[in-house]
């Protein structure tokens, strides 16, 4: 019997074998029915997130995948609700909550099974995308394993945001998406963390590997078959410029470096912004980038 769901752990270098166990026992103790799913634990001769994925990609039999970090825990019997849902109605994505944990959270003490499974329907990814905003994590989803094959859709070979990349292209790509607050991914935030990571570590190799995402996306969008997908992965792309110039200023850049890099952003037509009425942070925050952009460069 075929399971239903693979689940994919990326797992390499120096990574902690008690964190993974932690990690394994709480999927092991979801109450799923023997032979519905399958964990595959992946690694990467690069040792790269990414790599390490497709690897497991590349193993997975089951219908739906379901990326899972080796350092995080799924939430208490809050798997199977998920799996009905799928059952029930065969999305190409289904997306739901998370809770961030501490090192003092006990799997064993919450009691998190009695958590509405209400959910909002959407024609499409790109639907969901239009409409949006959204944390572009891989973990927080169950996507169809037919639907990344058929689009021949893997993740970039790097450790920095290649979540990122992968989720705004499955999005693109999908058909019907479900989308719930259901929590059901417990995420660990840690000081040693790819995301934790402060400036004085590789405060240049993230903001290199970020633009080159946004690089990646821009180039993808060309191949869009459809206004609606078009503009729907425009906006994402937006949005993550001004997430980028965030994560510079977070990670400390020089004023000299952030107009370097604003400046590769506009001879590549990402800036300036367009004036568009996604959100009233964009509101806010579009003009004044903008605004610079035309007088300091």
């Amino acid at each position: 019997m075929s399971p239903f769901i693979s689940i994919i752990i990326p797992f390499y270098g120096t990574a902690d074998p008690v964190l993974l166990q932690r990690c394994l026992d709480s999927i092991r103790r979801q109450g799923m029915e023997e032979g519905s799913y399958e964990i595959i634990v992946a690694d990467d001769e690069s040792q790269t997130t990414g790599g390490a994925r497709n690897n497991g990609m590349q193993q997975a039999h089951g219908e739906y995948l379901f990326f899972v970090d080796a350092d995080d825990v799924l939430l208490p019997n809050t798997l199977p609700s998920c799996l009905s849902l799928l059952r029930l109605y065969s999305p190409d994505i289904l997306k739901f909550g998370f809770q961030e944990l501490t090192c003092y959270f006990s799997l064993e003490r919450q009691n998190l099974i009695n958590q509405s499974l209400s959910y909002v329907e959407y024609p499409s990814g790109a639907d969901f995308m239009v409409l949006n905003n959204f944390t572009g994590v891989v973990w927080t989803h169950f996507f169809r394993r037919s639907l990344l094959e058929t689009s021949s859709l893997y993740f970039s070979e790097t450790s920095f945001f290649e979540d990122e990349e992968f989720v705004a292209k499955a999005y693109l790509f999908a058909r019907k998406m479900l989308v719930t607050s259901y929590k059901v991914y417990g995420y660990y935030r840690s000081s040693s963390s790819l995301t934790g990571m402060t400036a004085d570590e590789k405060c240049r190799e993230r903001i290199l590997a970020f633009r080159e995402m946004l690089f990646r996306l821009k180039a993808f969008s060309q191949s869009a078959t459809s206004i609606e997908r078009l503009e729907a992965l425009d906006r994402r792309i937006h949005f993550l410029v001004i997430d980028y110039i965030r994560q510079m200023w977070r990670n400390k850049c020089s004023m000299k470096e952030i107009k370097q890099q604003l400046t590769v952003l506009k001879q590549n037509g990402l800036l300036p912004l367009p004036s568009k009425k996604y959100s009233w942070k964009y509101c806010l925050v579009c003009p004044v980038i903008n605004v610079y952009i035309r007088f300091a460069i």
